[in-house]
């Protein structure tokens, strides 16, 4: 009879053990949860987002592009330039996109050379241009060897001293830039013309030595645009 009781009790016991113990059960994620509806939000945002980076990307301009050299204090016209598409990206603001966007009578104020965007920079106002033509006379194969558009340098040999002694050179002018060649009559003779355009601070001395008839060289800078090696 005890040893009934006993395993009475026990049998009890474990009853209430069980019973007692808690119960893990697995909850279904509720649509109304903040976590859930936050990361929708966040993967949606990302996906909108990388769409609309390669949109821009992939998406072309119009652009205003360089038919033929265009030199400082040249008036910028329709006849020297053509429209292109291209991507620029973010860097669609520092060019020009359109004629309509070039103010009346504007001039560049840097050298465009042909095949170069219209940097929104380079327009600006015959007031803007540092620079003064001077027509300089050369010899024909000095003026082959340079374009419209090239970077020059001006160097100027003195004549010959009292005594004999030669002239030294000395580099008169470090940067200049051709703005045309004026052949003219020149055509069939050995001399011809170079008009280039020289820094304001410098037109003076080159003023002073074609005045005296000294010698002036027109020098094409190697490795320059427009140069010819």
């Amino acid at each position: 009879m005890t040893t009934d009781r006993g395993a009475d009790s026990a049998r009890r016991g474990e009853q209430t053990v069980t019973s007692s113990a808690p119960v893990m059960r697995l909850r279904r994620p509720r649509w109304r949860d903040p976590r859930l509806l936050v990361g929708i939000v966040l993967v949606l945002a990302s996906v909108l987002l990388g769409a609309l980076l390669v949109g821009r990307l992939s998406a072309t301009t119009t652009v205003l592009v360089a038919a033929s050299p265009i030199v400082p204090g040249d008036v910028i016209a329709e006849a020297d330039l053509t429209e292109v598409e291209l991507r620029l990206g973010e860097q669609e603001e520092l060019y020009v996109g359109t004629l309509s966007a070039v103010p009346e009578g504007a001039v560049a104020t840097t050298t465009i050379r042909s095949g170069e965007l219209l940097p929104r920079s380079a327009v600006g106002q015959p007031a803007d241009v540092p620079l003064r033509p001077v027509v300089i006379p050369v010899d024909r194969t000095v003026a082959e060897s340079v374009t419209p558009g090239a970077q020059v340098e001006l160097w100027h040999t003195a004549d010959e001293s009292a005594d004999g002694a030669p002239g030294q050179a000395r580099l008169l002018v470090e940067e200049a830039v051709v703005r045309r060649i004026d052949e003219g009559s020149s055509l069939g003779m050995r001399s011809m013309a170079v008009e280039v355009l020289v820094p304001v601070g410098d037109v003076a001395a080159v003023l002073e030595v074609l005045a005296q008839d000294e010698r002036l060289d027109v020098i094409g800078v190697p490795g320059a645009h427009e140069v010819a090696p």
